[in-house]
């Protein structure tokens, strides 16, 4: 007795649908249906691949992950990401650039101090930026060492850091752009998810 060679089923020698599936079943002299010969079936729609850069779920099928777009797909999720380059890069550049911070600051606050004793409203509002120079001074060596220990907090830091440097212009303007620019890439904000 033949078998269905959809789902394995007995079926009868005149039989041309399996009882069992319902798909038709072509007579064994018939040579265009052959096993190596046969299409393959679809996978079902709930299987998934997972991308290999950034651990999020690609639709089977796909060439490329819709998140980070990189090609490296598998059936499995990564067991563990590779810490993007930039990082490290990033984060020492930064731990280096907070003296010149500091040296800015200092010039800064040394003419703040000058317009911060005045009466009324221009006082409280050196006073107020007078704070803010402090918290990107401070705020920057920590955001660095916060990137580099791959927290997440690091990163949103050193984009807080990065949008108050855009004012200092052309470097720290650069800079900021900089910063901006990579640690929004998808496979740089997957690393830190």
């Amino acid at each position: 007795m033949p078998f269905c060679p959809h789902c394995g089923a007995q079926v009868s020698d005149s039989d041309t649908f399996c009882r069992s599936c319902g798909r038709p079943i072509l007579p064994a002299n018939n040579k265009a249906y052959t096993s190596t010969q046969q299409n393959p079936q679809p996978p079902p729609s709930n299987q998934m691949n997972f991308c290999q850069d950034c651990g999020k779920p690609v639709p089977y099928g796909m060439s490329y992950c819709p998140n980070c777009g990189s090609v490296k797909i598998g059936p499995f999720p990564p067991y563990s990401m590779s810490r993007p380059k930039g990082i490290i890069v990033l984060g020492i550049m930064q731990i280096l650039f907070t003296p010149l911070y500091l040296l800015a600051g200092f010039v800064i606050e040394g003419q703040l101090l000058l317009y911060s004793n005045q009466p009324g409203i221009i006082g409280i509002m050196f006073d107020l930026l007078q704070l803010v120079v402090y918290f990107a001074l401070g705020s920057s060596i920590i955001a660095a060492f916060g990137v580099l220990a791959e927290r997440n907090w690091g990163r949103i830091l050193m984009m807080i850091d990065a949008i108050l440097i855009l004012f200092a212009f052309p470097i720290g303007t650069i800079w900021g752009i900089i910063i901006l620019w990579y640690f929004t890439r998808p496979r740089v904000k997957a690393f830190f998810v």
